[in-house]
């Protein structure tokens, strides 16, 4: 019987240490962890993360100004003016525009394909047209254009 009491103690004071050694404070244990120990949640995230691919890319968008004129002889008369070099595009907005935009040196602010009638998009977003470089003129439902694509963002190396 002193055998089995014997055990029995030396059980009963294993069971007691190991109680114990979890009111340890962290800085005396030391943690091991595994990719054997992950939680099941972490093996879900890996499993859905998108680490392979990277950001997506930023939206396609444009910003340009234009000069919106009734007929192709007023589009070709601004043209002549701009040549001279005697006058900014903004001035001739203000001047011969019939868009409200005009006021604002014909700024149309930032906008995706798809936003303008399909000629002025087809010229705004054509790799052919180069920023700062005056375009026109543009026939429209509204008239006749003159633009100047400012800048363009996203898209990668089309433009």
């Amino acid at each position: 019987m002193t055998t089995s009491r014997t055990f029995t103690i030396i059980a009963a004071i294993t069971a007691m240490t190991s109680f114990a050694s979890a009111f340890v404070p962290t800085q005396q244990r030391t943690v091991v962890t595994s990719p054997l120990s992950m939680g099941i949640f972490d093996a879900f995230q890996k499993a859905f993360s998108n680490e392979e691919y990277g950001a997506p890319p930023d939206a396609v968008k444009a910003t340009a100004r234009h000069i919106l004129v009734p007929t192709l002889e007023d589009a070709n008369q601004v043209l002549n003016e701009i040549a001279k070099g005697e006058s900014t595009f903004a001035s001739l907005a203000a001047q011969y525009s019939t868009c409200p935009s005009k006021s604002r040196g014909g700024s149309l602010g930032s906008f995706a394909p798809g936003t303008m009638v399909k000629e002025f998009d087809e010229v705004v977003f054509s790799p052919d047209t180069k920023a700062g470089e005056i375009k026109g003129p543009i026939r429209t439902q509204f008239g006749y254009h003159l633009l100047v694509v400012d800048k363009r963002t996203g898209g990668g190396d089309w433009y």
